[in-house]
């Protein structure tokens, strides 16, 4: 019964965002969200009730990741890390402030996932993510393989 309302959520959200046609960059990044969030949702076997207080939870944690970021990488956008001493040395910190914020955030979110989910599925979470992350990185490399042979 899970894995049928998880299913039944992929397809809403999936037709949900193909209906919603916006520029080429947006709809990319809205049908990559409606994907893995389709792929959490099985992979964690999330009860209805579960998946209405997790989104969310997960949704807010997900911002701010986003934000804590893009910060960090609009800082250096312009700029060289390595172009000399002093900018190096910034970046070193500025990068393990980064990761900090990153954990921190990470620690203050697993308490609040904890309270609408198990210890497993939290786990599992985890597992989720990397793994989809892992794919999404996988098919963009076979795409820009594909491209790069059309092109020969």
């Amino acid at each position: 019964m899970k894995r049928i309302a998880g299913i039944l959520i992929l397809i809403l959200i999936s037709l949900s965002v193909f209906a919603q046609r916006h520029d080429g960059g947006h709809d990319k990044h809205e049908r990559i969200k409606a994907l893995k969030i389709g792929y959490i949702t099985d992979k964690l076997d999330l009860t209805a009730k579960q998946s209405e207080k997790f989104w969310p939870v997960y949704n807010e944690y997900e911002r701010k990741r986003r934000d804590v970021r893009r910060t960090f990488f609009e800082a250096y956008k312009e700029k060289n890390p390595t172009s000399d001493k002093h900018t190096a040395h910034q970046y070193v910190n500025d990068n393990l402030d980064y990761q900090q914020a990153e954990l921190d955030l990470k620690k203050e979110y697993k308490d609040k996932l904890l309270k609408v989910i198990s210890e497993q599925q939290l786990a599992e979470l985890y597992q989720a993510e990397h793994d989809f992350k892992k794919r999404l990185l996988e098919e963009l490399h076979h795409r820009r393989g594909s491209h790069g042979d059309r092109k020969k």
